[in-house]
């Protein structure tokens, strides 16, 4: 269907309650799209009312799943592109809701398609933007009814679109049970509701957690409650260097996750200097080489100092001791 150039001919309604059209019945030829107009004049890449019949009956077309990947390139491509979302948004919008309420094998990226929309409205005009956030809000009722099925999505909403951020802590706040990607939205919005703080913890815990989870959890608990040191070490350790990147692909890129790690006593490694440079020096600790950003550093090959390094091996302080005892500590 999407490889059918020019304006597309429907195969049956794709009727919106609550409009007074079809998706055939629209003058997508007038709505905006980042390649022109959208009703696929401008080459199947532009056919966003073919890519919407696609998804509503994407059951169908189950069997060819490259119709569907093209259907969503569509609508992730032309209707936004580069980060600028385009006017076409505002006729596409209830249709992607009136798909979702029949769940089906593309329901999950269809909310996040929506999430997509909702994080790039603040390219368009003012007016536009208004507008899109406004086409979302009213479909509260329904976005509530993502928690648990659409995590990833619904915290996005809440994160872009403030309107919705009482939804989602009343969603929230007497769940038994989180994700990792809810945990990650409460780090944006601030705020920590019902039993978050513990079930972060049992996350963090949990023996059957993933990576993913831990380094979520984490993020989440380094961020609320004032916690002892042990915990705070074990915080530390769940949240590798890699960790801001890897939180980021959990969600798609739906927003930008916070990692704060929590203030941690360095581990000190006795540790003798095997390179100086101008702008660094290396030394071994234990097994492990590790190279310290030590410009002007006044220690020579052979030297003893003492290294912090984090729980991930990253140098945070040197401990230099000279021959008459005199102390001094090299911040990193």
């Amino acid at each position: 269907m999407l490889r059918a150039m020019g304006r597309f001919e429907p195969t049956g309604p794709v009727d919106v309650p609550g409009l007074e059209h079809s998706v055939a019945n629209l003058s997508w030829g007038v709505l905006r799209g980042a390649l022109g107009p959208s009703d696929g004049t401008a080459g199947a890449a532009s056919n966003v009312p073919s890519a919407l019949g696609v998804l509503r009956h994407a059951d169908i077309y189950r069997g060819v799943p490259d119709e569907i990947e093209e259907a969503f390139a569509v609508l992730e491509r032309h209707v936004v592109r580069d980060g600028h979302l385009y006017p076409v948004v505002l006729a596409a919008l209830p249709f992607l809701f009136a798909t979702l309420r029949r769940p089906s094998i593309v329901s999950a990226r269809i909310a996040e398609l929506i999430a997509l929309y909702a994080s790039t409205a603040d390219s368009m005009e003012q007016p536009l933007a208004a507008r899109v956030r406004q086409l979302i809000t009213d479909h509260a009722g329904e976005i509530a009814r993502w928690f648990g099925h659409h995590d990833c999505a619904l915290g996005a909403l809440a994160i872009h679109i403030p309107a919705l951020r009482e939804l989602f802590i009343a969603a929230v706040e007497g769940a038994e049970h989180v994700s990792p990607e809810i945990l990650l939205a409460l780090i944006e919005i601030g705020e920590a509701p019902g039993e978050t703080p513990a079930l972060a913890l049992a996350m963090l815990d949990g023996p059957d957690a993933t990576e993913l989870a831990r380094m979520a959890s984490a993020a989440f608990l380094a961020r609320f409650g004032d916690h002892p040191p042990e915990l705070r070490t074990r915080i530390d350790a769940a949240l590798p260097p890699s960790a801001p990147s890897t939180l980021r692909r959990l969600i798609g890129g739906l927003w930008t996750p916070t990692v704060n790690r929590p203030v941690v006593a360095p581990k000190l490694f006795d540790a003798e200097v095997t390179f100086t440079g101008k702008q660094l020096i290396v030394v071994k600790a234990g097994s492990r080489s590790v190279t310290l950003p030590w410009p002007g550093a006044t220690v020579t090959v052979g030297d003893r100092i003492q290294v912090g390094l984090s729980a991930h091996g990253q140098p945070k302080l040197a401990v230099v001791t000279d021959r008459r005892g005199n102390v001094r500590v090299i911040d990193f």
